[in-house]
């Protein structure tokens, strides 16, 4: 529980210190537009610099409340249109907020011309300044809109990565790879079609976010029913994440069963293989970029997975895992030790474990 909050303080602090960063540039940014051809610090400069940085804090902090508050009620919004005005409303709501809060907090602020009675705002509301405060909110407030939803498309953290270039030449990487698909999947297509069985895929897809954000995992990607997951190693050993996402996994789908057996008439079972090891990291392809990893680690993990049937078994783990567990002492679990495989492929045996 403990780890719990300290993750959601620690994403809390994140999500609203880089909006309110953003807000600041931006203030900053239009005020430089407005700067005569005399640079020289002034009072009034010192006055400009002041009124941005904190409309640039006020700014931040109201649209990231409201911004955070509409994704969660988009989720069940079902037309793109209703979605589209959310996001409008998003921006408009904010500029309102916006002058009101500073109208309310004139003592930090130090405007000539700002309204010093309540019809003055009123005023302020119908006249084209605000219009053109409005606007700079539809641009900044889209931008950011759109860098998060990218973000979260390409999987947290990836826009940057490939903004900063940070893989264009490939670099060595120890990682942990988590390969998890549905198990029976093909009977579960057969028996509720293609258009109920992806919706299955859907809901499992969605129900399994929390425990990759309680356990700071990047996805790599979906396959079909496969969902492949990543951590660098000092990560994922940690507080052994890497095992916990899929029993947090199961613990939703648990809580949720009397939904998939009601929806689909029955409750979905996964399986999983973890390995770790060193791969390369690259960012890949022109038309359609992303970063890869190519390795014997990503190979071993995915076939890890692939014997869970056979040892029936819900979670297989390497061997080399559960020595990097055990040296970081987060690892005190029950484990039953299957011996060493020749894996397919492989010409060297691995060491399996079954956790459950």
């Amino acid at each position: 529980m403990e780890n719990r909050f300290i993750g959601y303080t620690y994403n809390t602090l994140t999500y609203f210190g880089s909006i309110i960063l953003t807000w600041i540039l931006a203030f900053f940014f239009l005020m430089a537009f407005q700067v005569e051809e005399t640079k020289l610090l002034s009072t009034s400069r010192v006055a400009d610099l002041n009124n941005s940085f904190w409309s640039g804090i006020l700014a931040g902090f109201i649209w990231g409340i409201i911004f955070k508050v509409s994704r969660s009620l988009r989720r069940y919004i079902p037309t793109y249109s209703l979605s589209i005005i959310t996001s409008v409303s998003v921006n408009i709501l904010s500029a309102y907020l916006l002058l009101y809060v500073i109208y309310h907090l004139s003592d930090i602020f130090i405007f000539d011309d700002f309204p010093k009675s309540f019809q003055q705002l009123m005023d302020l509301y119908n006249s084209q300044m605000f219009y053109s405060i409005l606007a700079y909110f539809f641009i900044v407030g889209t931008l950011i809109e759109i860098f998060i939803e990218i973000d979260n498309k390409l999987g947290r953290g990836v826009l940057i990565k490939f903004l900063l270039g940070r893989y264009y030449k490939p670099k060595e990487e120890e990682r942990i790879f988590l390969f998890m698909d549905l198990k029976s999947s093909t009977s579960y297509a057969e028996r509720l079609g293609h258009f109920k069985y992806s919706r299955l895929i859907q809901d499992c897809f969605k129900d399994i976010s929390p425990a990759i954000a309680k356990n700071e995992a990047q996805i790599y990607q979906y396959v079909g029913d496969e969902v492949v997951l990543t951590w660098k190693l000092e990560d994922g050993v940690k507080n052994k994440r890497c095992l916990q996402v899929f029993f947090d996994f199961m613990d939703e789908l648990n809580k949720k069963k009397a939904y998939y057996q009601k929806e689909y008439g029955l409750i979905p079972v996964f399986k999983a293989g973890v390995h770790s090891g060193k791969v390369m990291v690259a960012e890949v392809g022109e038309l359609k970029s992303e970063i890869a990893y190519h390795g014997d680690a990503i190979n071993t993990a995915s076939r890890i997975q692939g014997l869970c049937n056979s040892y029936q078994s819900k979670l297989l783990v390497s061997g080399n895992l559960i020595q990097e567990l055990k040296s970081n002492q987060f690892f005190d679990g029950w484990y039953e030790p299957l011996g060493s495989v020749l894996l397919n492929g492989k010409q060297l045996t691995t060491t399996l474990y079954k956790i459950c």
